[in-house]
């Protein structure tokens, strides 16, 4: 008989007809605990003192505040439930202070090689995993209001940035701007990068078209929007071997106003408004339809801290739970449920 790795053993897909539950959610939580648990270690020493509430536990029930709207909410929840506080293995529900203090001391980089070993996970599941990425940002309103022009003194990190046009008139907003690279087929976040919302997108484009391909993702096609048309970034991206789908920014340009095209456009493996350009620009929305998931159902917009690099941390905590949520579908077989969140809080 052949031998089984024990790990993909227990990720393996359960029955498929089996409907979703929040049991289900930790249990996928549970099933990637040896392989995130050495991170979560870290954030404790051995001295001497009072013993910490598990990291894992208290993760566990980080994870569901990306579903109600603050620390102080999630320990009224967790009194209120004694299922889900079952569910995070905790004994009794700890303070939020106690939850500020684990996220602080867990840091950007902590939650950043979570969200990557999750990442791993899923690609046992799905190989072809960012063969096809959308590269996009958004900009989440900041928890403090300006008082010294367009900065803070509570939060000296978030600038005003645009957001859109409304009515023909530039809309800005206070905060801070995150720029994603997702899988365009199943709307899930591969890599954020978070700024302050004054930043130009159009800048970190090599920065996480580099961070996606240092996670062993071979993406085959990149789809954005005009913001991000430039020529270095159209050969950067041809140089990854990889096909530039890219609105046309025409600038200056009375050649690409008139004809839609530029002169430069020879050197594109797939032309503008051919029929392919067009399926493949078409899937551009996947990073829209991503941030509505992220904003609407899990949080990203309701912000409650302050400072770049908190803030940077609560926006990955977000993508964790979008990816747990995922693994979750993968591990019951349920392709149906990737993108849906909802069904796994009950």
């Amino acid at each position: 008989m052949e031998s089984q790795d024990p790990s993909k053993e227990k990720l393996a897909p359960s029955s498929p007809l089996k409907e979703p539950s929040i049991e289900d959610w930790m249990a996928t939580t549970d099933a990637v605990r040896p392989v995130i648990e050495p991170i979560l270690k870290e954030v404790y020493s051995n001295r001497r003192g009072r013993p910490p509430y598990c990291p894992f536990s208290m993760f566990k029930a980080l994870l569901y505040r990306t579903r109600i709207g603050s620390l102080r909410q999630l320990c009224r929840k967790l009194k209120a439930d004694k299922r889900l506080l079952e569910l995070t293995g905790l004994p009794r529900v700890p303070t939020h202070q106690s939850f500020s203090v684990f996220v602080n001391r867990l840091g950007f980089e902590r939650f950043r090689a979570i969200n990557n070993l999750i990442l791993a996970e899923l690609g046992k599941f799905w190989p072809d995993l960012g063969k096809i990425v959308s590269v996009d940002g958004t900009v989440v309103k900041a928890f403090a209001k300006r008082n010294l022009g367009d900065r803070s003194t509570t939060d000296p990190d978030a600038r005003l940035g645009f957001k859109e046009k409304l009515q023909k008139k530039p809309h800005f907003i206070f905060g801070y701007r995150a720029t994603v690279c997702c899988d365009a087929e199943r709307e899930l976040p591969l890599v954020t990068i978070v700024t302050p919302a004054n930043a130009n997108e159009s800048r970190l484009y090599p920065t996480i078209l580099r961070q996606t391909r240092d996670l062993g993702i071979n993406f085959e096609v990149v789809t954005a929007d005009k913001l991000f048309d430039s020529r270095r970034n159209i050969a950067l991206t041809i140089g990854y071997k990889a096909i530039p789908i890219i609105g046309l920014n025409p600038r200056g340009s009375k050649t690409a106003k008139q004809t839609g095209k530029r002169l430069g456009d020879v050197i594109l493996p797939v032309q503008r408004d051919s029929e392919r350009w067009r399926y493949y620009y078409s899937m551009r929305s996947a990073s829209e339809r991503l941030f509505a998931s992220l904003k609407e159902q899990l949080g990203f917009a309701s912000l409650k801290t302050r400072r770049l690099g908190r803030v940077a941390s609560y926006f990955l905590l977000c993508t964790i739970a979008k990816l747990l949520t995922a693994l979750s579908a993968a591990r019951l077989g349920r392709s149906d449920l990737i993108r849906s969140v909802i069904p796994w809080s009950y």
